[in-house]
């Protein structure tokens, strides 16, 4: 029986996360607290490490319930925030970044980076645990770091989410205990991923061991339809906002039903 065994939510964008054992579903689809923070630019621009490396030299850790995070300096000292510290936040930040900053929440549906697919991307930890072997010297939780993604699935086979696409004229949707999560596509990784999280250097040929990898390890059930390139890990979803207030739970059991078009 395949069970959801891993769930991460990353309240700042393109900020490291943090573990949870539950999680609820928000008014906008999303999972509560992931990317519900993000930094902006004087021009009102998204930072991410692809246009400010420092991010990768900061790193949070939260206490939720307190809506309070905590960052570390290279010399071991720490500050604190409450989350809603926008002044604080923002100035603190503009002097890790060297630039000028600001904190800004969207409390429903966060900062997806896709629009039409904010739910939470999914993966089985059999698929990071395959990605891992293929680079000498990153563990498993390296592999999450670097891709940061929400849902893990255990009990299920390397690239099982490949399944959840094919010219079958299907929707497919996946039941995770009581919530019902569409599958979008197959999600396409940028260059952060290259890159050691900490300190931003790149792992040698990172892109070119990947998409080398990804294809020739790829299952029967992957449909090469769906993959434009193979620089693609983990599935884009949506969740209906119906479902808002519904809780995701490590444990829950995974189901897959399969709709025909019409």
């Amino acid at each position: 029986m395949i069970i959801l065994s891993k769930i991460f939510v990353y309240p700042i964008k393109s900020l490291p996360g943090i573990e949870l054992s539950q999680v609820t579903i928000s008014a906008g689809g999303c999972l509560f607290n992931d990317r519900r923070w993000a930094i902006s630019d004087s021009k009102g621009g998204l930072l991410s490490a692809k246009n400010n490396r420092r991010l990768f030299g900061i790193t949070p850790s939260y206490n939720l319930d307190a809506e309070r995070v905590c960052f570390e300096d290279e010399k071991g000292g720490v500050e604190g925030f409450q989350l809603d510290d926008v002044g604080g936040l923002s100035a603190y930040l503009s002097e890790r970044l060297s630039q000028s900053v600001r904190l800004i929440e969207d409390k429903q549906q966060g900062f997806p980076d896709d629009l039409n697919a904010a739910g939470p991307t999914l993966v089985a930890t059999a698929s990071l645990q395959q990605v891992a072997s293929w680079y000498p010297g990153l563990s498993l939780d390296d592999i999450r770091a670097r891709f940061r993604i929400n849902l893990e699935l255990s009990h299920a086979p390397a690239f099982w989410e490949d399944q959840l696409f094919s010219a079958d004229d299907a929707i497919k949707t996946l039941l995770i205990g009581p919530v019902a999560i569409q599958v979008v596509n197959p999600c396409a990784r940028c260059s952060v991923p290259m890159k050691n999280p900490k300190s931003g250097k790149s792992y040698a040929g990172f892109y070119q061991t990947f998409i080398s990898q990804r294809e020739k390890n790829r299952p029967n059930w992957t449909d090469p339809a769906y993959f434009d390139h193979w620089y693609r890990l983990s599935v884009n979803t949506r969740i209906c906002s119906d479902l808002a207030g519904q809780n995701l739970n490590l444990g829950d059991k995974v189901t897959l039903n399969t709709l025909l078009k019409v």
